[in-house]
């Protein structure tokens, strides 16, 4: 009995299929086991890739740091720049007061000679009474004061010496020029009132006038600043 063709075909043709199958599945064997790494080498990985993920962790916080060093000290600076401009601005304004630095601004200007007329002998004028209208102009309002361009401070005295007026350590004789920077009017009016200091000098002699001035520029003071006695007070 012959086998039909058909079958014959079919049976070769599922022989050559099995055969090409086991031929790939021997030939992915060595291929797979290239492929798989060995389980100590992958554990060895990721302890490296652990490692690499702290080092990164640990630039970005020093990164961080760095950052916000680099805002402090930019604050650090502006705040010191602030210092600095507050105390520059206290130290001219200390300055200012102290008289050690030139001034300018409106003000009077006092003269004050003696005088004398049908032979009678003029009046001397005496350290009290220049010291006495210096007085009166800083109780008007006077912020500075100078005296024949001697700047006159707190701390200035006044007394006699012969026939000058030792005024500070500057020896002076009339006539005398007394100029004060301050609101003119009120300086003027102050000088003026009646039964007042200069009121008293013209009475007994002294000639003194009073001019307001729109621009009066007074010299620095220039003499020492020396304190013998006085120290700065504890704090409470």
């Amino acid at each position: 009995m012959r086998t039909p063709i058909w079958r014959a075909g079919l049976a070769a043709f599922l022989l050559l299929t099995g055969f090409l199958a086991a031929s790939q599945w021997h030939a992915g064997q060595p291929l797979r086991a290239q492929v798989e790494l060995p389980t100590p080498r992958i554990q060895q990985l990721a302890l490296l890739l652990k490692r690499q993920e702290e080092a990164q962790g640990a630039l970005e916080a020093e990164i961080r740091q760095l950052r916000e060093r680099a805002l402090a000290y930019e604050r650090a600076v502006v705040e010191g720049k602030g210092a600095a401009e507050t105390m520059a601005a206290e130290l001219a304004q200390l300055r200012l007061v102290l008289g050690l630095v030139p001034v300018e601004g409106p003000g009077v200007e006092v003269r004050l000679r003696s005088q004398g007329a049908g032979g009678v002998l003029p009046v001397q004028i005496r350290a009290a009474d220049l010291s006495g209208l210096v007085n009166e102009l800083w109780s008007a309002g006077a912020e500075a004061v100078a005296v024949n361009g001697v700047r006159i401070l707190s701390t200035t005295g006044f007394r006699d010496h012969a026939d000058d007026v030792i005024v500070g350590a500057v020896a002076m004789r009339p006539p005398f020029v007394v100029a004060a920077i301050g609101e003119p009017l009120v300086l003027q009016t102050a000088l003026r009132l009646r039964g007042g200091f200069v009121e008293g000098l013209r009475s007994i002699g002294l000639s003194v006038s009073v001019q307001r001035r729109p621009h009066i520029r007074l010299e620095a003071y220039r003499g020492p600043l020396l304190f013998r006695y006085a120290r700065p007070a504890p704090g409470p």
